[in-house]
């Protein structure tokens, strides 16, 4: 039988957004469905994997220099090895430069199923350069990638929505991911029925433009309700949301669930108009306010709502960025991402005037941080005393395991025995102090189990 990948040692590297995450699990999938062997540790491992392939991202300037960074690390660690560059940042990577850093296979987005055909001709017939691309615009079809289960996280992230036909200035996304595409409703259940009888208990249902889905009479709260049928599943997830996504059919969709967990990200960017409207983000702050009072209407006052925000975009004033830390404050944000404005070439924004001076968008970078951490650990602070809901990701062999709860908050506590609380089954834990964002239970020493900087 014809299996040119059977024993060949693979590992995938995913930069960027939990939609490339995805992509990168149902990649690792179709890779060991040809008789690929996954290398759990990937390029750290002391064996040399035949194949590498790179979800890439290019939502900033920022990102591709670390693409480009990557793949000239993985060509000088390993000559031998089929070098695999995919996604975003490929979309839009000339011949020419790709083979100077190192890359043997170029693959463009909605054709990353096309991978294992690619890495099969490599191996059958010979090394040879090879790219699959097309101008996303006049792409509308799905890329047909499917998972089995997930081998990196104890949760699963489902893609159900591709593309984007917004056109925030800042943004690259829609003319690298294409038109909005979203997934067949019934193929998403099938696949999460399979995920969910693999082991796996969480779902994260993501895409570029996630609230855009649409699949026929099917909009995202009717696959919510869908997905939420499904037999073993115990938490339901989403990815980030446009507020203007945000329904009063999703809001009662995700109020009837069964399994969602009470977390949303809503990403506000900025909090002054006069920047929202530069930004073409399609809402004003009092409107985004009333989505936001509106969300806890419906799903009440304890649910963690995270947010990201720009610092430093083009003619942002001292004024703007103090509306924007107000309105924060305000609407009492958990968890927020801070990111500097980076000017992305091929968008309005690159080339709009009144730059703010990177010394002040450092300042005013670290005033954004530290209010974040404030506000998170003042919603963290309110589980004290309670029992929350975890499910366990890591354990140790001092009966401590780590992970999240329903609220999306990083819990560390104890095993009741020896055998108690596997990973990936969801467990209860007593809060009985927190430290930032971070909830500890009962006889947790301090200092002993710090969490990831990506943990906070």
């Amino acid at each position: 039988m014809d299996a040119p990948l059977a024993g060949k040692g693979f590992t995938v590297i995913t930069l960027g957004c939990r939609t490339n995450h995805y992509e990168s699990e149902a990649i690792a999938s179709m890779l060991e469905s040809r008789g690929a062997i996954y290398l759990e540790h990937g390029v750290k491992s002391p064996v040399v994997p035949d194949i590498v392939v790179v979800v890439t991202c290019s939502i900033t300037s920022v990102a591709d220099k670390k693409t480009e960074k990557l793949l000239r690390r993985l060509r000088r660690r390993s000559e031998s090895s089929v070098i695999v560059a995919c996604g975003c940042y490929a979309q839009g990577l000339s011949r020419e430069r790709a083979l100077a850093l190192g890359v043997d296979i170029l693959v463009g987005n909605r054709f990353k199923f096309r991978i294992a055909d690619l890495l099969e001709r490599w191996f059958r017939d010979g090394p040879s350069f090879r790219e699959v691309r097309a101008l996303p615009l006049r792409v509308a079809s799905w890329d047909a990638l499917s998972l089995d289960r997930p081998r990196i996280h104890t949760r699963a992230f489902v893609k159900v929505q591709d593309g984007c036909r917004r056109s925030c200035s800042y943004c690259i996304v829609p003319s690298v991911r294409g038109v909005p595409v979203s997934r067949d409703p019934q193929e998403t259940v099938e696949e999460i029925g399979n995920i969910v009888s693999s082991g796996c208990r969480e779902i994260v249902l993501t895409g570029i433009h996630l609230g855009s889905y649409r699949w026929g009479e099917t909009s995202l709260d009717g696959l919510i309700a869908k997905v939420s049928s499904v037999r073993g599943l115990k938490r339901l997830r989403l990815g980030s949301l446009e507020p203007f996504a945000v329904t009063s059919g999703l809001l009662e969709s995700l109020l009837s669930s069964p399994v969602f967990c009470p977390h949303l990200h809503l990403p506000l960017q900025s909090g002054d108009d006069f920047i929202l409207e530069k930004m073409r983000r399609g809402y004003s702050a009092s409107s985004f306010s009333s989505t936001i009072e509106r969300v806890r209407r419906v799903l009440g006052d304890d649910v963690h709502l995270s947010t990201d925000l720009i610092v430093g975009f083009p003619g942002e004033s001292d004024r703007a960025f103090e509306n924007s830390l107000k309105l924060l404050c305000d609407l009492a944000f958990g968890r927020i991402h801070v990111f500097p404005f980076s000017p992305r070439r091929g968008t309005e924004a690159h080339d709009m005037p009144d730059r703010i001076p990177d010394r002040v968008i450092e300042e005013r970078m670290n005033a954004a941080i530290a209010l974040s951490e404030t506000l998170l650990a003042s919603y963290a602070a309110k589980w004290v005393g309670k029992c929350v809901s975890v499910l366990p990701e890591e354990r140790s062999e001092e009966g401590v395991f780590s992970g999240w709860s329903r609220h999306y908050l990083k819990v560390f506590a104890r095993n009741g025995s020896e055998n108690a609380c596997p990973v990936g089954d969801e467990t209860t834990a007593y809060v009985a102090r927190q430290r930032g964002g971070v909830l500890f239970g009962e006889d947790i020493p301090d200092g002993r189990f710090v969490p990831d900087e990506k943990d906070r």
